[in-house]
């Protein structure tokens, strides 16, 4: 959070929110760095209510994010029950300005529940390269992204780690 800086301008996302660690992170930096912000018309609604959107399939862990958001001063938490790889989240595009995210990377999914935009900037199972593609999708122009992935996102042979760095050098 310290290195990505977050700004009072800025629209936060976790697509793997988990407990919205992330989240909350960066909800502390804005009060420890932004704290006449505050005090602005309308400042404290937008923090509460829109700054910050998570996503996460587990229901409890959805449950757990949400009052660890509340907790610090996030009220009305937007955590959307969906498995952001799927086509039920494929609205998500161009929306954030900072994307925070530790991703699942330890398994391979079916093609066929990938949302197929995801697809178009990698062809994989990999849930590591997926969710890059999701993120990449997910930022507004001019956006940034850290996003904890294994080393092998950056030194694979394969067909798709060549696919996502390509993505990631000629079009970010």
């Amino acid at each position: 959070v310290d290195l990505m800086q977050p700004g009072p301008e800025d629209v936060i996302c976790d697509p793997s929110a988990g407990s919205c660690g992330f989240l909350v992170g960066c909800a502390e930096y804005m009060r420890e760095h932004h704290q006449k912000e505050f005090f602005k018309a309308g400042f404290e609604q937008y923090f509460s209510n829109d700054m910050f959107m998570g996503m996460e399939f587990d229901p409890t862990m959805i449950r757990i994010g949400a009052m660890n958001m509340i907790l610090h001063g996030i009220e009305e938490p937007v955590l959307k029950d969906v498995d952001a790889l799927s086509d039920a989240n494929s609205g998500f595009t161009e929306q954030a300005t900072l994307i925070m995210a530790n991703p699942p990377f330890t398994g391979s999914l079916d093609k066929d529940a990938v949302d197929k935009e995801i697809l178009r900037v990698v062809d994989s199972k990999k849930t590591e390269l997926l969710f890059l593609a999701l993120i990449l999708n997910g930022l507004k122009k001019g956006g940034r992204a850290a996003v904890i992935i294994p080393d092998g996102v950056l030194f694979g042979s394969s067909k798709a780690h060549k696919q996502i760095r390509e993505e990631l050098v000629d079009k970010h």
